[in-house]
């Protein structure tokens, strides 16, 4: 019997940990799947029980905005009532819990009624409750007030990121609920593989926070294993390869970004991926024989296709691996027209492929057509009706999505400039849930500060290092494996996060999570070029592992939404941009 070796171990070790912390509380596995979605006029009806007089309601919102005005009467055809109020609830609210206060006048009466004053409204349970939190039944009247009733045994007391959306959530599981069940499209600025993706175990397990959460989730644990082979790629050495895995693992972005129901985690994990299978080809000797060559292409070419399906920042890094490719094709002074057809077929052709094929849902859904706002030649604003169905009404909607990013005019109290994304000057603040005066939990769109404020020194080092040495290899016609392993790290750096700065539009810290596998690499570059000099600067590995472990559990509060005390999150604002304790400023 094979001897399993003690890397191995560790690594499955180091996966199996992140695995457990990951998806401890990742959220609910039950919430309301049937909801009552009525037109302008229609009407909700209910009898109350006892006579006990509401106060409020706890509601389950679902995949449409709605608004509601409020009635009560003591006769069941309503025609005599007392209007009470109305309440909305906007598209910021789809999918979560929500407490609305409904009679403003202590009106006690048999029946009450919810009327539409819009198409549609949209609803997924309901449940009452008198002044006191006392619940009070009620019976339903006529078919869609039924399905606002039949799953009383999901209805949470409070809202929190367990039981309900945060964030962008708002967006991307709509988007992949109403993909599902061919319904017009509220988010369409985006390629539909990331949430096509999450929409499967929407689809087997229902629509809650734990289904469209788990995909993202899947992609983080594998991300580690991704970065640990990227690592042994470019350095060689197992330990640099666990180090750097145990780096992506103690990330508190890494935990944070893959947690939640967005699509952020395939694009990395694919770019990371695609990254992957391009240092194996890199490495490969260009007078090597074509077949060689084609396999790490080709499945390079397939997950920089899938990426860029999921988002388009993904060119970001497929601009990294393609000057690095022409680099070694003008370095090898040789026109290979089998190798440049390949690579035309890998990363043009397949992924363009790949990029048509995952709209197949959206063509075939008769509700999926968007309204696009734009000038005509003769500067006129008009708006068109865009369904896909041609070659035109598709680069029609690829425009409109460009439109919507180069056009964005927007603020937000959390936005950041890219030039401050590595000092992490502006935290991203996803959440926060009230349990009482004193305790609070709150989710922080922010880095380990140990692993991020130590990769800029080492960021700096690598680009440095990196130039020196080129300038010496040149000298000696030569370039040696360490200064190429620099020049690629670096590159890819810059690729991923300098185009930033010709982007107009408000941008988050999140946009920096491309580029944080690539800032953790250059730490681990670091030691390995220290230990060449002194090797005791292995040493530093379990010290810097310790030291970024503290940070982690120091910040898991911040990252996970755990309820602590208002005075523990307040310790961790550091700098006076940090601002999530849920405290009005």
């Amino acid at each position: 019997m094979k001897k399993i070796k003690l890397s191995t171990i560790i690594l499955i070790t180091i996966l199996l940990i992140y695995t457990i912390v990951s998806f401890y509380k990742l959220g609910n596995t039950k919430n309301p799947q049937t909801y009552a979605e009525v037109n302008e006029g229609e009407q909700l009806k209910f009898q109350i029980d006892s006579d006990q007089i509401i106060d409020y309601a706890t509601v389950y919102t679902a995949n449409h905005e709605s608004n509601f005005s409020v009635f009560y009467s003591d006769d069941e055809s309503f025609e005599e009532y007392i209007y009470d109020s109305y309440f909305e609830i906007p598209y910021s609210n789809m999918f979560q819990w929500n407490n609305i206060f409904i009679n403003t006048s202590g009106t006690k009466s048999k029946y009450i009624m919810f009327q539409s004053n819009i198409t549609p409204s949209t609803l997924g349970e309901i449940k009452f409750y008198d002044s006191g939190g006392k619940e009070i039944t009620v019976s339903p009247i006529g078919e869609k007030s039924k399905l606002l009733l039949d799953e009383q045994s999901f209805v949470q007391d409070e809202y929190t990121y367990m039981n309900s959306s945060y964030f962008d959530e708002i967006y991307f599981p709509r988007a992949s609920y109403e993909i599902l069940h061919n319904k017009s499209l509220f988010e369409y600025v985006h390629p539909p593989l990331g949430k096509l993706i999450n929409s499967i175990p929407i689809y087997f397990l229902g629509l809650t926070p734990f289904s469209y959460r788990l995909c993202g989730n899947i992609a983080g644990i594998i991300m580690i294993l991704i970065i640990y082979l990227i690592a042994k790629e470019l350095f060689g050495r197992e330990r640099y390869a666990l180090f750097a895995a145990l780096i992506m693992a103690l990330d508190g972005m890494h935990f944070v970004q893959t947690r939640i129901g967005t699509v952020d985690s395939q694009l990395v994990l694919f770019s990371l991926i695609s990254f992957l299978f391009f240092i194996k080809f890199i490495k490969i000797p260009s007078q090597e024989n074509i077949k060689k060559k084609m396999i790490p292409l080709l499945f390079s070419g397939i997950f920089w296709g899938m990426a860029v399906s999921v988002k388009w920042t993904a060119t970001f890094i497929g601009l990294g691996m393609a000057i690095i490719y022409f680099v070694k094709f003008i370095a090898h002074k040789k026109f290979d027209y089998k190798l440049i057809g390949w690579s035309i077929l890998s990363y043009i052709i397949i992924p363009l492929c790949i990029y048509v094929a995952c709209y197949i849902p959206i063509i075939n859904n008769p509700n999926s057509g968007i309204y696009y706002t734009h000038e005509n030649k003769e500067g006129e604003e008009i708006t068109e009706y865009v369904h896909i169905h041609d070659i035109k009404s598709f680069i029609y909607y690829q425009r409109a999505m460009y439109d919507y990013h180069s056009k964005l005019v927007d603020t937000h109290p959390y936005s950041s400039p890219w030039y401050t994304w590595p000092i992490m000057k502006r935290p991203l603040w996803f959440y926060v849930a009230r349990f009482d005066n004193d305790t609070v939990g709150t989710i922080a769109c922010m880095g380990n500060p140990a692993i991020w404020w130590l990769s800029i020194p080492t960021a700096l080092f690598t680009l440095l290092y990196t130039i020196t040495n080129f300038i010496i290899n040149i000298k000696n016609k030569t370039l040696d494996k360490i200064t190429k392993e620099g020049a690629i790290i670096a590159l890819m750096i810059a690729c991923t996060w300098l185009p930033y700065y010709f982007i107009g539009r408000i941008m988050f810290i999140y946009h920096y999570f491309i580029t944080i596998p690539f800032m953790m690499l250059t730490i681990v570059y670091t030691i390995h070029i220290l230990a060449k000099w002194k090797p005791k600067f292995d040493y530093s590995i379990p010290l810097l592992a310790t030291i970024f472990l503290g940070f982690f559990i120091y910040f898991y509060p911040i990252y996970s939404g755990k309820p602590v005390k208002l005075e523990y999150i307040k310790k961790t604002e550091w700098l006076n941009t940090w601002d999530y304790d849920g405290l009005e400023k």
